[in-house]
């Protein structure tokens, strides 16, 4: 399937908007006191113009750096994480797989074992009537099948395939109505992981690169399978 047909069944003319992108780069031994805002910027990671939202934080466990326009970078000694919000957030927005894959090439001596892209998708209230988590496991049951595979559910929805695992959980929320009041939404949470199997430090990093140069595809995959969840009439 291409991608702009895949985009074209994302589910947003229903209502349902992307509203947070992650990446997570999983590697152990890390030092998180490296990660501040003039090594981002020396290193060509982020626009040297793009100014903090707040001061950063460093200590010997997590250190972060937060960045207008609800960008924030955060190390961990066991990942790096990056994050960006919006309402909505349009993919050509999204710039943190880009600030990721430069992260990467810039730290390329860290062993990097997993990668994970994770999205968030919100299906405001309807002014009229609730939406609810067991309409979509009782009605129609059209996610039980994507990409040709059956999901283990454990109150959650999870589809290996194509050396990934999506995990998908689906739950209410309160969001605003159209009207202004608060309502009962639906959030559609995804986590995209795939192992780094790879012994070689050059192929590791090349099959990092490889992963994150392809984040769209993934959101592709992500919109896909939450229309899966709109066709069944959860939105009446």
């Amino acid at each position: 399937m291409s991608q702009s047909s895949r985009t074209g069944e994302s589910g947003h003319d229903s209502g349902i908007a992307l509203v947070e992108v992650s990446v997570v780069l999983v590697a152990n031994q890390n030092d998180p006191s490296i990660l501040n805002p003039d090594f981002l910027r020396y290193n060509g990671i982020v626009d040297k113009a793009l100014k903090l939202a707040q001061p950063p934080m460093s200590t010997p466990m997590i250190s972060q750096v937060v960045f207008e326009g609800d960008i924030a970078v955060r190390a961990e000694p066991n990942r790096f994480v990056f994050e960006q919000k919006g309402q909505p957030l349009s993919e050509d927005a999204c710039m943190v797989p880009e600030l990721a894959g430069r992260f990467v090439q810039t730290v390329s001596h860290v062993p990097y074992s997993a990668i994970g892209i994770n999205a968030k998708s919100l299906r405001p209230p309807n002014d009229d009537s609730p939406y609810s988590v067991a309409d979509a496991l009782l009605d129609g049951g059209n996610w039980m099948s994507f990409r040709d595979v059956r999901p283990d559910v454990h109150l959650k929805a999870v589809y290996s395939y194509e050396g990934r695992r999506i995990t998908l959980d689906v739950g209410g929320v309160g969001a605003l109505r159209g009207d202004g009041a608060l309502g009962h939404g639906l959030l559609f949470e995804a986590n995209i992981h795939r192992d780094i199997a790879e012994r070689d430090q050059e192929q590791r990093t090349k099959r990092a690169s490889a992963i994150l140069g392809a984040w769209k595809d993934d959101i592709s995959d992500f919109n896909e399978l939450v229309a899966k969840f709109h066709a069944m009439g959860i939105s009446r």
